[in-house]
């Protein structure tokens, strides 16, 4: 899917690097005068000390070598302190760049591969629905090609994550502009597969409203909201509600599911990596979802709802920054 262009302005955070360097720079700066006020006071006192002493009367030649020997030892170890720091701080910014590099070349291979699996899985999974559509009378051979098409389908959301997370991570761009929210769901839910042979019934009660968002990424926010929801929640069918609603300028978008989740609750939903003991998938979804809201310039929180003697559920609520309506 091409990204669209826009002319409005680049949500973007420092990349962890640059504030790094900047940090290196500052700390340096910092110790290279905190060392030279440091040379200067001490040159200051011992020639106040050395005037003193001549005003007494106890100047001598003895006395004029110690000051010059006293200045030799001050300007010496500060030169070779300085050095060591400079060397010190070369060493550190060299073995940095070198896993930076390491790092971006790991990286690019893991996008790399990952993209060239797209497209043999897609395959599969067109030749396993073609094969699905078939009248088939033995009811193994069906249950066999729904779990080939469950599998499928749950490897290409994986690939997906992960080409997704790593244009996140490497610095990639979101770009934000003014979208009318209500389309743009709708269009969504009309092209969304459920990752699993299973009724699923999307609520869609959103209503006219626009957003700064970038469409490519509020795709991708809203496709891992309902994967996540047919993956973790248990009903049949399995009711997602999706509504908005207004707030000091800002739009709120809610998906929320009405299923049981038997499996332990997280604490920290939205965290790298981090999922349930029994989860299946590798914990990159809603850290997608929280990191893409906050490039749009806005945030993700995450919730869930107890609701006894009926489906407690998972709240999702997206903030997005309101855009200016047109005239």
């Amino acid at each position: 899917m091409s990204r669209p262009r826009s002319t409005s302005s680049r949500h973007r955070r420092p990349s962890s690097q640059i504030v790094l360097v900047a940090l290196q720079a500052f700390w340096l700066a910092f110790v290279i005068a905190l060392g030279a006020w440091w040379v200067y006071l001490m040159l200051t006192q011992a020639g106040k000390i050395a005037g003193l002493e001549e005003q007494l009367g106890v100047a001598s030649a003895t006395t004029e070598g110690q000051w010059i020997r006293t200045q030799r030892m001050l300007l010496w170890e500060g030169s070779t302190f300085f050095a060591a720091l400079l060397l010190s701080i070369a060493l550190i910014g060299h073995l940095y760049w070198r896993d930076s590099r390491r790092a971006r070349s790991l990286q690019a291979f893991f996008a790399s591969v990952t993209h060239e699996l797209r497209t043999p899985l897609a395959s599969i999974r067109l030749q396993a629905e073609s094969l699905a559509d078939l009248d088939h009378q033995d009811p193994h051979v069906r249950t066999l090609l729904e779990r080939l098409l469950d599998d499928t389908t749950r490897l290409e959301t994986q690939v997906d994550r992960a080409l997704e997370l790593a244009r996140v991570e490497g610095g990639g761009p979101v770009l934000t502009q003014p979208l009318d929210l209500a389309p743009t769901v709708a269009q969504i839910l009309r092209t969304w597969r459920p990752p699993l042979q299973r009724a699923v019934q999307p609520q869609n009660a959103v209503r006219d409203a626009r957003v700064l968002a970038d469409p490519a990424a509020l795709q991708v926010i809203l496709r891992n909201l309902l994967d996540n929801c047919v993956w973790h929640a248990e009903g049949d069918p399995l009711r997602i509600d999706i509504s908005c609603r207004n707030a000091p300028g800002e739009v709120v978008l809610g998906v929320r599911d009405h299923g049981r989740r038997p499996e332990a609750v997280v604490a920290s939903p939205g965290t790298l990596f981090q999922k349930g003991p029994q989860s299946r998938g590798a914990g990159v979804g809603l850290y997608l979802v929280r990191v893409l809201m906050q490039r749009m310039g806005g945030r993700a929180s995450f919730q869930h709802v107890h609701a006894p003697h009926h489906a407690s559920g998972f709240q999702v609520d997206l903030h997005f920054q309101e855009a200016p309506r047109h005239g």
